[in-house]
Formats: C-alpha cells, sequence, structure tokens
C-alpha cells in the first residue's frame, strides 16, 4: 500500500483572505491510499461558539482509489501540562465509559470515538469532538500538545471525480465545561436532525436479568400479576433475549413458548400495557436457517470465509456471525423479522441489542480478522452498519419505540429514540457505582439526541431467589444490603427514562418490592449532571457521589457514598447548616427548595467543591 501523505496547514491562504482563528494554527490532514488523495479543508465559527473543521477528501485521478488511514493533527496553542486533568467521553455503553486522568499517565482506554477535553486551570478548557459519524469512526486522542483523530479506511473506495467530507469535526476553549458539553450535546443533535425526542416515560417489568433466556409465559404472566398489584398505572413488558429457535431466526419462536410471542403479546396488550421486544439485530448464529441458506448475507474474512465467533455460555456454544447489511438480502430480511414483530405479532417497542457487532471495530479486535470482505467493498464498516440501522428504523416506524443497546453511541444517533448508556446490571452493590460512572458520562446526551436508559431495576438478594434463577455470573446468590439497594433505587430516580423491574416480583419481599414502587413513582428527570465531573472517572468504578437532576422547575439533588467509609459533604444550599453526612454504602436525595435556577444551582454548586 503506497503511503500519500498531505499535510495541509491551516493559514491565510485556505480562509480566502480571512485570518485563520490564532487558537486552532497548523492544522493538518494525512491520508494514507492505494492513490493520491486531494484533502482541502476549511475551519468556520458557528453560533454556538464551536469552530468546524470541515475537511473534504477527493479523488482527482483516473483510477478508483482506496483509503487505509486519515490522520488530523490539531495542535493546541496553549501548553498542556503532564499534570493536568483530561477526559475521553463515554463512546459505548460498556466497554469504553468516561475516563479521566492526569495526561502524563496513559491508560489503556486513553480514546473516545465523541470528544477529548482537557482542564488547562480552573476556569479554563480545550475540546475537540466530533458531530458525525457516517462513513469513518473518528478516535480522539491527545499527543504531544495537540489533539489527534485517526480514522481506519476501512477500504473506503473513491471512484475518479468522487468527494467525500470527513466527519464533522468541532473545536472550542471556554471556561465552562458545563455549558461547553450541554452545546456539544445540542450541537450533535442539530447535526444529526433531531429535533425532538419522543416524550414517554416506561415504568415495568422485563424477564432478562432474573430468568436469562429460559422463562415461561406463566412467569411473564406472573409477574405481571404482581405489577398490576405494586402500580396498576405501569405501562410496559419487556420480553428479552432466548425467545427465538437460533440467533438470526428471528420469525421462529423456541419451543416452550406456546402460542409464541402473540399470545404472550396478546395478553400484554389486553393488560393495558405496551409490548416490547429484544431482538440482536446484528448477529445470526451459524446453526440458523438464514445462515445456512443465505450466507451471502454475512461478513467473510480475507480467506473467503464466513466470520464465525464461537464462544461457550453456561447453557450452550454459541456461534455468531455478523449480516452484512451492505447486501440488500440482508436488508430484506432484517426488514421482514420487523414487520412479523409489528405487524403479525403486534410488538410497539423494540430493543435491539449487540450493536458495536454491526460495526468491525470489536470483531475484529476479538477474533484477529485481518480483512472484512462485504458484498458492496466500496463501503466502510461505519456505513454497512447505517444502512442496517436506517432498515431497522424504517422497519420499526416512527410511530414505535427504538432503544438501542451495547452500542457504539455516534453512529446509532438519527435512529434510536432510545440508548442504554452504561453495562448491563446485575444484583451485587459493586456494580452500581460502575454503572453509575457509565451512565452520567453521558449525561450531555441524554436528553438531547436520546433518552438516556441505565438498565433494569434489581433488588434482589438470595434469600429471593428460587431455583429459576438466572445461573449467570453475578445473578444469583447475593447478599446486597437494603442500604445498597437504596443506593441503586436512588440512582434511578435521577437518571433515565425507562424504569423496568427484572427481580422475580412473586418471591421478591415486601421491603425490597417497596423499592420498586418508590422508583416508580418519581418522575424521570429531564436533565441530569454529574457536578463532581473532574472529581471522578479515573477508572470504570469511579462513580460519581453528587447529582443534580431537573424535572420541569423542580430540582432535586442526589448523594451517593460509594466508599467503605462514612462522609460529610459541605452543601449549603441544602439545609442542615449545609453539612450532610452519610454512611457507608448510603444515599440521599433531597428536594430543592431555594430560589436559584438549574443552571444557577449548577454553576454554584460546582465552583463550591
Amino acid at each position: 500500500m503506497k503511503q500519500i501523505v498531505l499535510g495541509l496547514i491551516i493559514g491565510a491562504n485556505v480562509f480566502a483572505g480571512a485570518r485563520a482563528p490564532s487558537e486552532w494554527n497548523g492544522i493538518t490532514v494525512d491520508v494514507a491510499a492505494d492513490h493520491p488523495v486531494e484533502a482541502s479543508q476549511k475551519l468556520k465559527k458557528g453560533k454556538d461558539g464551536f469552530q468546524r473543521l470541515e475537511i473534504m477528501l477527493s479523488n482527482k485521478g483516473s483510477e478508483t482509489l482506496t483509503i487505509e488511514s486519515i490522520e488530523v493533527r490539531i495542535p493546541v496553542a496553549a501548553p498542556i501540562a503532564d499534570d493536568m486533568d483530561l477526559v475521553y467521553g463515554s463512546s459505548c455503553m460498556g466497554r469504553r465509559p468516561m475516563l479521566r486522568h492526569k495526561v502524563g499517565e496513559p491508560q489503556k482506554k486513553s480514546e473516545s470515538f465523541m470528544y477529548t477535553m482537557v482542564q488547562l486551570a480552573a476556569d479554563q478548557y480545550v475540546f475537540a469532538g466530533s458531530l458525525s459519524w457516517r462513513i469513518f469512526l473518528p478516535v480522539f486522542t491527545l499527543e504531544d500538545n495537540a489533539f489527534v483523530v485517526r480514522s481506519d479506511g476501512e477500504g473506503k473506495q473513491l471512484k475518479p471525480g468522487e468527494s467525500i467530507q470527513y466527519e464533522q469535526i468541532v473545536l472550542n476553549r471556554s471556561v465552562n465545561w458545563l455549558a461547553l458539553l450541554d452545546t456539544f450535546g445540542e450541537a450533535i443533535a442539530q447535526e444529526n436532525g433531531i429535533r425532538k425526542l419522543k416524550d414517554v416515560e416506561f415504568k415495568g417489568w422485563a424477564t432478562w436479568d432474573y430468568y436469562g433466556r429460559i422463562f415461561s409465559k406463566e412467569d411473564i404472566f406472573g409477574n405481571m400479576d404482581e405489577l398490576n398489584k405494586l402500580d396498576p398505572e405501569c405501562n410496559l413488558i419487556q420480553i428479552d433475549g432466548g425467545w427465538w429457535t437460533e440467533r438470526g431466526d428471528y420469525t421462529s419462536v423456541r419451543d416452550g413458548l406456546p402460542g409464541g410471542i402473540k399470545a404472550i403479546v396478546d395478553r400484554i396488550v389486553a393488560d393495558g400495557k405496551i409490548p416490547g421486544l429484544h431482538f440482536d439485530g446484528f448477529r445470526g448464529d451459524a446453526a440458523s436457517k438464514v445462515c445456512k441458506t443465505h450466507p451471502e448475507y454475512f461478513l467473510h474474512d480475507q480467506d473467503g470465509k464466513m466470520i464465525v465467533h464461537t464462544k461457550k455460555l453456561p447453557d450452550r456454544e454459541m456461534n455468531y456471525t455478523f449480516f452484512d447489511y451492505s447486501h440488500p438480502g440482508a436488508r430484506a430480511h432484517i426488514a421482514e423479522c420487523v414487520r412479523t414483530m409489528k405487524e403479525e405479532w403486534g410488538v410497539r417497542y423494540f430493543k435491539v441489542d449487540f450493536m458495536r457487532y454491526g460495526l468491525e471495530t470489536d470483531f475484529k479486535e476479538e477474533l484477529n480478522v485481518k480483512k472484512v470482505v462485504a458484498h458492496d467493498p466500496s463501503l466502510t464498516g461505519v456505513e454497512r452498519f447505517r444502512l442496517g440501522m436506517q432498515t431497522i428504523r424504517d422497519a420499526i416506524g416512527q410511530e414505535n419505540y427504538f432503544l438501542g443497546c451495547s452500542a457504539v453511541f455516534g453512529p446509532c444517533i438519527g435512529f434510536v429514540d432510545g440508548m442504554r448508556t452504561g453495562g448491563d446490571v446485575h444484583p451485587r452493590y459493586e456494580a452500581f457505582p460502575e454503572r453509575c460512572q457509565a451512565n452520567t458520562g453521558n449525561f450531555y446526551l441524554a436528553g438531547k439526541v436520546y433518552n438516556g436508559d441505565c438498565d433494569y431495576l434489581v433488588f434482589r438478594e438470595a434469600a429471593d431467589e428460587d431455583d429459576k434463577v438466572f445461573k449467570a455470573k453475578h445473578k444469583f446468590g447475593g447478599s446486597m444490603s437494603m442500604n445498597e439497594a437504596q443506593m441503586w433505587a436512588n440512582y434511578n430516580k435521577l437518571y433515565g427514562n425507562c424504569r423496568l423491574a427484572s427481580d422475580n416480583l412473586m418471591t421478591l419481599r415486601p421491603e425490597r418490592k417497596a423499592l420498586v414502587k418508590e422508583v416508580f413513582d418519581s418522575p424521570a428527570m429531564d436533565e441530569t449532571v454529574p457536578l463532581d465531573f473532574w472529581q471522578h472517572g479515573k477508572d470504570k468504578t469511579d462513580g460519581y457521589e453528587l447529582l443534580l437532576g431537573r424535572r420541569g422547575e423542580e430540582i432535586f439533588f442526589g448523594m451517593f457514598n460509594w466508599s467503605d467509609e462514612a462522609k460529610a459533604y459541605d452543601l449549603p444550599a441544602f439545609g442542615n447548616g449545609g453539612v450532610q453526612t452519610l454512611e457507608a454504602h448510603h444515599s440521599l436525595v433531597l428536594p430543592y427548595e431555594g430560589n436559584l435556577s438549574f443552571d444557577e444551582l449548577c454553576n454554584s454548586m460546582i465552583e463550591s467543591l
């Protein structure tokens, strides 16, 4: 592969006579390809204060070219020292949470598909992020006093005379990190055509956390009966994974569910609730009918072999395959599956899981695949993913709800209504601070580009279980105390629009069941801010302790002592002489009764930390 390096430097000539902003001089674009690529760039300041870096890649030659990689280097005018803090924005539901560390302390996950921000001083922040993920996956790092954005070209082809725009990069220097991230979320929404999110609030029950893949109609209906006793106004029942015969064959239902999904949905609808259904939108299984009948619908490797990921689970061996949505037949197949769920079975809420496997990033690394061979080799993995997402969104219909799960966030934006923003929860205390850190790190997206979802309400311990409990790791035999369960209940009061219990309500003890009702009775917040954003997130277990949430004009403050020792918090805005003491593994949610606006209170409390 011949390397073509075009180190174009932004200067006055690029701006057609206008002076280049002094903060962002010397930007270069380097492209590796098998034929020359012409890279042009413009830097424009928007009304929101962001500098938008627009990069065009063009093929001026007479032959089709293939892009190997792209690197954009953006020098930062201010000197960056090793003892300064930097943040890499959360990129994926479970695998790439927000990470904060010192510039001079490299970490394994020191990169982001969303943004990088450096704290130069107490009131000075410098920032680089992406507003789009349409062709390439931008990877942001900080190196040698410069933001560096790299993308695998993934074999993207440009025909003679063809031009494409690289992903939309934005740059900023600000005195207020909270306002900066809020504006960033708004800019992402605008770039991706998101005007208004679905104003919905879900309360109900789901199969997964207690039953896993093995559940019966009686399990669902029994829990529905208990749910109705607990809160007759609950509105959603989620049938999670394990209902199909083989992964990918999503119009056939396994044995043990007489009448299939339709019979369950009919009962849910008759009960006045929304029926939800989970499926894996980007994988099949080598044993599936669709995989055997249409191997061309799935991705192959450099040797022409179908890519298969073999994984042994507690109850069976899986042989995962990966849909190639550049193939029209694969798109038609998944559209027909969704049509069946919607029109024949009556499903109205669709949870599409394991979406990260629609991109090349994860499975190439896991399986040591050198090259992914698709039906249409001119497209990148991101473009194939978006074809799949558009197909699924169209089949679901705008009138129904699309929840994305286990996803790289960027390429999903504009397609989903809701997004799981942290890894799967489980009934163990140690999961809670980790999920708090993962979910809340995406606060600037939740409520702007999608509805945030922090996963299920789980409050059980061993005494609440029967022999049907899921025997996967961390799912059974726990010893979670009531105050620890209360912490997860309190967190769910402050983040997310979907509260689904996923214990066995038929065996859950009354005091634990009361926590479910407590969360149901609390209104979902319109926005939530981690006030101690720059004090936590040094690793995935370092959960935020101070959260401020708003519902309309009402403001609520949450304190979470995740540590093993008692802590005192000096909070003059919340009474008791300004000091609140929390024992280890305890939490508290308080209403705000003062006169400050939400933004004023956020900034006031952040300044006091």
